[in-house]
């Protein structure tokens, strides 16, 4: 906290008049979001959960709660799903009731907003003050995340652990300190324990932080090891609790494996490659593929089903190097695709009886929001990156992780909103020099941003004609 409202120094201006002192933009940006987002809140309140994972996460926390364990629908220990939101949503039940998921809704809604202010910061310490407002006012009304601050999901948690490592690294580097070095892995640490995606960035962002620390190589190696200390011990109890259970070494969760075989093996449709266990069932399905070539599969553990998972998925890239590279290419677009996922919740009834017209200009904001978002920070990447080189490459690792993996294994538009933070600081960086980038037009870096924009219309645009329209003819057919 005492980083966050540490000043921003300003460049000393002539003293012409003085003036009242005013409210800060940030305020008057938090408390408009905190009107929407309670307006929201109240929308919802009454609303149950639908979504198969909101139900998911909500069984874990009621095992938490009444049997102080962490337990399945069957009441079995479980290593299926990362641990920390759940454990949340227990603390919450525990406090004010259980399945109580207006508390839970809440909670979310002031997390939001401490990213909000987070975001702020990064704009100011990369770029400028008017950078940080301007992303701040963009996240605080993104419309994306203003619904999922109303679900059982760990999207709202994981994006604040996200964007909260990437400031903490930012803020070590300018200070040059090792005690928030230490609150660095601790935050790496937990968003691992709310998404496991998180577990292979620790060791890439010690090697960024062994090349962007100042200093002799000693302290470089130093300033690179903490975090990763830290991160290791703050999932170390969790991993230990998970390999004794699995009888394998199993770090957070046992789903790594069968995402990578499901989207890598001999049955993965090459559109929707993130529905695959929807999609392929019978003797197709991913797990009675393995089951037929593995003696005593009943016998193993959930972990060691996940790591024969794994050795199955690898072993299929690697003898089909041009298939996997198709579905790569597909599954990268996949994850640029358009913020459809609210909408088909609104269309199938999840959150209330919306009228049509409602729901139409729910998906024209959402998507409209995203297109300018994207478009935008194409332009801020390529043509006003922050001044801190150190800083811009780490803002693109942040950026280009999350989409490597997912391209990889499997990917959804939903996996691109913890990066969304990120996008909106290049976008409005764009913004605030869109006057100077448009007298640009003529440069290369100009010209690559609009063709970057172009390819990915032409992506949805596949998306919606090529691949929507034939389930739609398909089902009425």
């Amino acid at each position: 906290m005492a980083l966050l409202t540490e000043p921003i120094i300003e460049q000393p201006q002539p003293e012409t008049r003085r003036h009242p002192q005013r409210v800060h933009p940030l305020v008057w940006i938090l408390l408009a979001g905190l009107l929407v987002r309670l307006a929201l809140w109240f929308y919802w309140a009454g609303l149950p959960i639908r979504i198969a994972d909101e139900q998911s996460y909500d069984q874990l926390a009621r095992g938490l709660v009444e049997h102080s364990k962490y337990v399945d629908e069957h009441g079995q220990p479980t290593s299926l799903r990362p641990p920390l939101y759940p454990g949340m949503l227990a603390v919450t039940y525990s406090l004010c009731g259980i399945e109580n998921y207006r508390a839970v809704r809440m909670a979310q809604l002031l997390l939001s907003l401490a990213t909000v202010v987070i975001v702020y910061r990064l704009g100011c310490i990369a770029w400028s003050e008017g950078v940080g407002v301007l992303a701040a006012a963009a996240l605080c009304f993104y419309p994306s995340l203003l619904g999922y601050n109303n679900l059982l999901l760990s999207e709202v948690l994981f994006t604040f652990f996200v964007v909260g490592s990437v400031w903490l690294t930012i803020e070590s580097l300018q200070r040059q300190s090792l005690i928030v070095l230490a609150a660095i892995g601790l935050a790496i640490g937990l968003g691992a324990l709310t998404r496991s995606i998180l577990c292979p960035f620790a060791p890439l962002l010690s090697l960024y932080l062994l090349a962007a620390w100042k200093g002799p190589w000693p302290k470089r190696a130093i300033a690179a090891s903490i975090p990763l200390l830290v991160f290791a011990f703050a999932i170390a109890p969790w991993a230990i609790r998970n390999s004794q259970l699995q009888k394998t070494f199993t770090l957070v969760d046992v789903m790594g494996g069968r995402n990578a075989m499901m989207g890598n093996y001999e049955f993965t449709p090459l559109e929707c490659s993130w529905a695959t266990i929807d999609l392929v069932q019978g003797e197709h399905a991913w797990h009675r593929v393995l089951a037929r070539e593995t003696p005593g599969y009943r016998q193993l553990t959930q972990g060691q089903i996940d790591k024969l998972a794994m050795k199955h998925g690898l072993h299929f890239v690697v003898r089909n190097p041009l298939l996997t590279m198709e579905r790569d290419l597909v599954r990268f677009f996949n994850f640029w695709q358009l913020e459809r996922t609210l909408i088909a919740g609104a269309v199938a009834g999840f959150f209330g009886d919306l009228p049509k017209a409602a729901i139409v200009a729910a998906a024209l904001i959402i998507c409209g929001s995203y297109a300018a978002a994207v478009f935008l920070g194409l332009f801020g990447v390529l043509m006003s990156p922050p001044a801190d080189r150190r800083i811009h490459w780490l803002l693109l690792l942040s950026i280009a992780f999350p989409c490597l993996i997912h391209s990889l294994i499997f990917a959804h538009s939903r996996y691109h909103i913890p990066i969304i933070p990120f996008i909106v600081l290049y976008a409005a960086a764009a913004l605030s020099q869109w006057p100077w980038i448009w007298q640009q037009r003529g440069k290369i870096g100009f010209r690559m941003a609009a063709i970057a924009c172009l390819v990915l219309v032409v992506a949805w645009a596949r998306e919606l004609i090529f691949v929507d329209l034939a389930k739609a003819s398909q089902i009425v057919g």
